[in-house]
Order: C-alpha cells, then structure tokens, then sequence
C-alpha cells in the first residue's frame, strides 16, 4: 500500500461482498476490511483512514447505524465521511442512515461508476 493512496474502511459481513469491494477498490485504494463493529473499531484504532463504506445489515452483534453512531460521538473518528452501502433501497432507509450520521447513501447493486463519484465528493 502506498502512502499516497486513500485508505478506505469497508464494513461487510458477507465473504462474497467483501472479496468483490477489494477487487473492485484496491487497484486505486488501500483497502480494510471488517466484518464486524468490533473489528472496524480495531481497524480505526490500527490504521489511518480516510473514508468508511458501510453495509447497514450486519448479521452479528451492532448493525451499520449503530456502528455509524457510535464513530459520530467519538470525537477522533467523527470526521471520517461515511456512505451507506446497502441493499435497502426504500427512501426511509435513506433518511435512517442520513440521521445516524452517514454523509452519503448507495444501494445495491451500484455500479462502480456511481460508488467513485460519490466517493470522489468526499475523499
């Protein structure tokens, strides 16, 4: 991983997601991966990082808005942008993870194109 390069937390708890976003971001990224709140705690403690996407639906222990919420009180963490990514796509689920504290929103599936931009806007 090169230094000059953005480091992005991805919260996902499903193998097959979390191999596709490292094969989908790490050719410009420097990629973590965790698959549980406590393990993006640890990460955020480990290393720098610059953005966090986050699945909303996490199988085990805190799900994406309670993690969200909890890195929003944390006065190192609360500036990291945060974007959404799930597979809610109803307009309630939007404004649930706007109100946690995410500063962007993206369903599943997304295309690539969509996920950079709005990426871009906050890197």
């Amino acid at each position: 991983m090169s230094d000059s390069q953005k480091h992005i937390l991805v919260v996902e708890d499903d193998e097959q997601s979390q191999k596709y976003m490292r094969i989908l971001l790490s050719r410009e990224y420097a990629v973590h991966i965790a698959a549980t709140g406590q393990r993006a705690w640890e990460i955020l403690e480990e290393d720098p990082v610059d953005m966090i996407l986050m699945d909303l639906s996490l199988r085990d222990g805190e799900d994406g808005l309670q993690i969200t919420r909890k890195i929003r009180l944390d006065e190192k963490f609360r500036d990291i942008p945060i974007v959404a990514l799930t597979a809610h796509a109803f307009p309630e689920d939007r404004k649930r993870s706007l109100e946690a504290g995410c500063n962007d929103y993206v369903s599943k599936p997304f295309q690539w194109v969509h996920l950079k931009t709005v990426m871009e806007k906050y890197l």
